[in-house]
């Protein structure tokens, strides 16, 4: 039995988000928004899933993916950046295809952070579900936020655990909202 509950754990959680989605909502009819999220969240799961990371939810045109846990990962950001890079080079090669054929393109923001979380089952008895939260997982949805379309912001720690394996460039000290 699967009960209510949680633990610490160190993580690291990816937010995707499509830019622009509402003006993209209002141009195409409903059967053919149903069918390209689901060619997106397809597409973007596989990666998620090539690289050891668990989707923890869509909401919307955003997906949540978590690394780490609910089963340890010693590279989890890695994977998570490797993740996020694999999610922009297959959208462009979507929107492509997307563009030859007259439908629209997405552009992703994705927002990456890593760090202590609550992890656990989370909701009431008659529905619950896995999920992580904290403080790193709010810096990681506002890093998405700030994220401008085919652009990936990582956080300290997140750059810190792939600074030597992957070419990034810094952008400063941000302020987030609440923070």
């Amino acid at each position: 039995t699967i009960e209510l509950g949680g633990q610490r754990a160190v993580a690291t959680t990816l937010f995707c988000d499509i830019r622009g989605f509402s003006t993209i909502t209002e141009r195409i009819t409903p059967a053919e928004l149903v069918a390209m999220l689901n060619e997106y969240f397809t597409a973007m799961t596989e990666i998620i899933f090539e690289h050891q990371g668990t989707v923890n939810k869509y909401v919307g045109d955003e997906i949540m993916a978590v690394f780490g846990t609910p089963l340890h990962d010693p590279d989890a950001a890695y994977h998570a950046v490797r993740t996020a890079i694999g999610i922009q080079e297959r959208n462009a090669a979507l929107n492509q295809a997307r563009s030859q054929e007259g439908r629209a393109v997405f552009w992703l923001g994705i927002g990456i952070d890593t760090g202590e979380v609550s992890a656990g089952y989370i909701g009431s008895p008659m529905r619950m579900e896995f999920t992580v939260v904290g403080d790193r997982v709010n810096t990681a949805s506002r890093f998405c936020s700030m994220a401008e379309g085919g652009k990936i912001v990582i956080g300290q720690g997140t750059w810190e655990a792939v600074r030597d394996r992957v070419e990034s460039k810094p952008i400063g000290t941000v302020m987030l909202k609440g923070k």
